[in-house]
């Protein structure tokens, strides 16, 4: 039997092959980087996954696909050919890049664009494969190559989907196109590929032989993959969903009668090596992955087929890709048998335990009933596991280099090469059993760990039940209740179960924007649902009756809370404080926070010098939202909720007339908004929440000067400000005066939480702050004072953010000689509005969101202190230093 997939005739050394898969190199960096990254890119989801499915595989798919029609047609194009293959690979990549740029920049043109030239490409693709395959000569296996021109021909369609999607499309139409861009791309394009290229690739890689008729078995199921595929897609467009259903399970059948033959080759040669290991089990998720999207669109939930993404992607096309390439690079890039032995040496290092921990992390991720730190586990291990082949890669490149040029050394010096004979020892290419076992017990050593900590440390963990659950006799009855999370409530909010029954709320994110999630005191969770996500909760056996509530900060104040009634049960049990913001006793109460002690070494102050409003009159900024840690006080760290990593947010400038185009990203873990006062807008569209992972555009002219806030309008509102999303505008009225300094300063309040919490939200209901702070830390002002001279005039910019308080600013010493507020002077000069003279004024003062600034002229040198006249306030933190020499 003819099982030789990598026989080709001879090339010269730098063949086509180095310069066509070099772009796959560097996606491969460029997917690690952004694995460790993607909490920082916009649209990381998409941006990863489509990084992978046209940056990897359509570039390999690209390649090897040219080398196996030229392997298995005996037939090697012209020279003029290769440079037309590179060319054409190029434009796939500028393609690529201009649409993933595009997506990353929101802008639709660029999407378009790049879809265009993707599918353009690969149109090109099939018109030279068909070329190819006509002017050959008949061969045993033309039949079966056929297909690699089919698979190709539909991503062309895949890309116009996409486009569509990334431009916009109405939500009927998008669940229809994101259907239709599953079935032509991944089962398309993706998985008939793959199963051609393993009709002879798999006897080659598992070095055994191609069983009988398993050649005309595949040109059959490949038959049937193709029709199953447009069938699947037609349908999809048009809504049919039981037909699309159908048709996976035609597509599935057709998977597991080709995967038949496959498995005949490895009853005589078993997978041994990491290349047809990763390629086994690979195999093994792709029939899972078809089955559940069958099931799911049978289900009538076409609305949640983004949940076969990580089989089918992850499970499926990573694995066989990795595995294919592990076998295939050190056969292209030859240098004698030696070479490749060495290489091939290399890419079988650590095999079982990067399989174990790609496969391990994938069912702890995929696993019912998860949490949202054992499905971060699980994604992180997975990760790991994929990440090793780099480095792998790299060693068996150095290996087979080192090999090739010793040969040419001793080549050059005369030396004749020793004889090869089947007793000349040579390295083992597979690990032995020994090697693998160890790696097998070490990954899974390290899964069992990393989700065990998990498990421990995550508040909706089964380990953490809180014991207080009352024995009853099982009924053996179940009672499923429907409950939707929306707009800060659980619809219903109280449900009733017989004592003794097992209780399984299928709980439904209802909210356009927001994450949430359900937590009950026996221990029970859902862990974190994105908006338009659902989750199964399977509670137990209700023997009491109980609480629950959504855990993400400030939404349980806000009444998101959620009671479950056991008729004839015991009394209710869990009732009081379980965790969760705003329950609990006060954590670290003002009178523990040295407030007259100076900032930790590590804290840098912040600048609080104001620059002068830039020339330019359209001001283009990027405002992104970023969860993070930062000290308060001396001491207190806590988490905090910014706009750029900083508290406050960017101070921005400008004058009368200016326009601001801001982009806001959300880069949390929640939803979040931006609401600028300085914008006279409709607030419907600019202002809305946005859920993690997307970003908008806020568009807005300046017609009025004042020291305007911006800030966090997502709910809890007074909970997303004193966690820190809050910043100030400042628009300079016309014809402001120069002067020597100037200041800006914006005041806020902290209600402290416990200690992974950034706010308390019974604190903020019952105005009871722990700090009240200058640009975001309690005392950076005392040991890095303001600085002036005398006879200079300065003027200090005031914003109060609140929540809740307002301010009474007060310079000790000093006297105010001019005052502007909220849009007017009240002094200039010590002028007062009625024309009387010398005027002054001794505190600014301020509501929440109101601004203004003072201007004042020191006469003697020494240090004053800037005060919220608020003792109160000022004894928690609201004081400062200016000193004058």
């Amino acid at each position: 039997m003819d099982t030789a997939a990598t026989r080709t005739p001879p090339r010269k050394k730098g063949s086509w092959h180095r310069r066509a898969t070099r772009p796959v190199q560097l996606w491969m960096i460029a997917l690690v980087v952004l694995g460790v990254v993607h909490r920082w890119v916009p649209a990381s989801t998409w941006t990863i996954i489509h990084v992978f499915t046209l940056g990897l595989l359509t570039n390999s798919i690209l390649v090897w696909g040219q080398h196996f029609t030229e392997t298995l047609l005996h037939r090697r194009p012209a020279e003029q050919s290769r440079a037309l293959q590179v060319r054409r690979i190029m434009v796939l990549n500028a393609g690529i890049v201009v649409l993933v740029g595009g997506m990353i920049a929101a802008v639709p043109a660029l999407v378009v664009a790049g879809a265009t030239v993707v599918g353009g490409a690969v149109t090109w693709y099939v018109v030279d494969m068909v070329r190819q395959l006509r002017a050959a000569a008949p061969t045993r296996f033309r039949p079966i190559l056929v297909y690699y021109a089919f698979a190709a021909a539909f991503l062309p369609f895949g890309a116009v989907a996409g486009a569509f999607m990334g431009v916009g499309v109405p939500e009927e139409w998008a669940l229809r196109l994101r259907a239709f861009h599953l079935a032509v791309n991944v089962l398309g394009f993706v998985g008939i590929t793959v199963l051609t290229t393993l009709v002879t690739f798999w006897a080659t890689v598992s070095r055994g032989r191609m069983p009988e008729g398993q050649d005309t078995a595949a040109a059959r199921s490949l038959a049937v993959l193709t029709a199953a595929v447009v069938a699947a897609a037609v349908s999809s467009l048009f809504g049919a969903w039981p037909v699309t259903a159908a048709s996976l399970v035609v597509y599935l059948l057709a998977v597991l009668w080709h995967l038949l033959y496959l498995g005949r080759v490895s009853r005589s040669a078993p997978p041994r090596e990491f290349a047809s290991m990763s390629i086994g089990c690979g195999l093994l998720w792709l029939p899972v992955a078809v089955g559940w999207a069958a099931w799911l669109v049978a289900a009538g939930r076409v609305d949640d087929l983004g949940a076969v993404t990580v089989p089918l992607l992850a499970g499926a096309a990573a694995q066989i890709l990795f595995g294919a390439m592990s076998f295939l690079m050190p056969t292209v890039m030859r240098g004698g048998p030696a070479a490749v032995r060495a290489g091939m040496v290399e890419m079988n290092r650590l095999a079982v335990f990067r399989l174990v921990l790609v496969n391990a992390g994938l069912v702890v991720f995929l696993v019912p009933g998860g949490t949202s730190w054992t499905r971060v586990v699980g994604s992180s291990v997975a990760f790991l596991g994929f990440a090793l082949f780099l480095p792998v890669m790299i060693r068996a490149v150095r290996a087979q280099l080192q090999v090739i040029r010793e040969t040419a050394a001793a080549r050059a010096a005369g030396e004749r090469p020793a004889r090869v004979t089947a007793d000349t020892p040579r390295p083992e290419i597979a690990p032995g059993r020994q090697r693998n076992l160890v790696g097998a017990l070490a990954a899974v050593l390290v899964v069992v760990l990393s989700t065990g900590i998990a498990l421990a440390v995550d508040p909706a963990s089964p380990l953490r039940r809180t014991g207080e659950s009352v024995a009853v006799s099982p009924t053996g009855n179940t009672t499923t209740v429907e409950v939707a999370a929306v707009g800060m409530r659980f619809v219903p909010d109280t449900v009733s179960v017989p004592a003794g029954d097992r209780l399984v709320i299928e709980l439904r994110n209802d909210d356009d924007t927001t994450v949430h999630d359900l937590y009950l005191v026996n221990g029970v969770g859902s862990g974190r649902i994105e908006p338009g996500g659902s989750a199964t909760v399977d509670v137990g056996v209700v023997g009491s009756s109980m609480e629950g509530w959504c855990t993400i900060a400030g939404h349980k104040a806000m009444g998101m809370t959620f009671q479950v009634r056991a008729e004839g049960g015991d009394p209710a049990t869990g009732h009081g404080d379980h965790g969760g913001t705003g329950s609990g006793p006060a954590v670290a109460p003002t009178d523990a926070i040295d407030v007259l002690a100076p900032p930790s070494d590590h804290v840098v102050t912040r600048d609080p010098v104001l620059a002068p409003a830039s020339a330019t009159r359209e001001h283009r900024i990027t405002l992104t939202a970023e969860e993070t840690t930062a000290e308060l006080a001396p001491g207190v760290v806590r988490p905090v909720w910014t706009y750029n990593g900083g508290l406050p947010a960017p101070t921005l400038r400008g004058r009368v007339g200016d326009s601001f185009i801001v982009t806001f990203r959300n880069n949390g873990t929640i939803g979040h908004s931006i609401d600028f006062h300085a914008g006279d807008v409709r607030p419907d569209e600019v202002m809305r929440t946005i859920p993690p992972g997307e970003e908008l555009e806020y568009r807005f002219t300046v017609t009025r000067a004042g020291a305007w806030l911006y800030h966090c309008a997502t709910a809890p509102i007074s909970g997303h400000v004193a966690a820190g999303m809050f910043g100030a505008l400042i628009v300079d009225p016309p014809d402001l005066p120069g002067v020597d300094r100037e200041y800006v300063l914006v005041q806020s309040e902290a209600y402290l939480g416990a200690q992974d919490e950034p706010f308390d939200m019974d604190k903020i209901a019952a105005g009871r702050p722990d700090l009240v702070m200058f640009n975001g830390h309690a005392t950076q002002y005392r040991r890095d004072p303001l600085t002036a001279r005398v006879g200079e005039t300065v003027r200090i910019w005031a914003v109060v953010a609140g929540p809740s308080d307002g301010t009474s600013f007060h310079v000790v010493g000093s006297q105010f000689h001019t005052v502007y507020k909220e849009g007017g002077y009240l002094l200039k000069g010590g002028r007062d509005a009625f024309g009387g003279r010398d005027g002054g004024a001794q505190t600014l003062d301020l509501a929440p969101a109101q601004g203004g600034f003072v201007e004042m002229t020191f006469a003697e040198p020494g240090r004053y202190t800037f005060v919220d006249h608020s003792f109160a306030d000022a004894e928690k933190g609201a004081t400062g230093y200016i000193d004058v020499y």
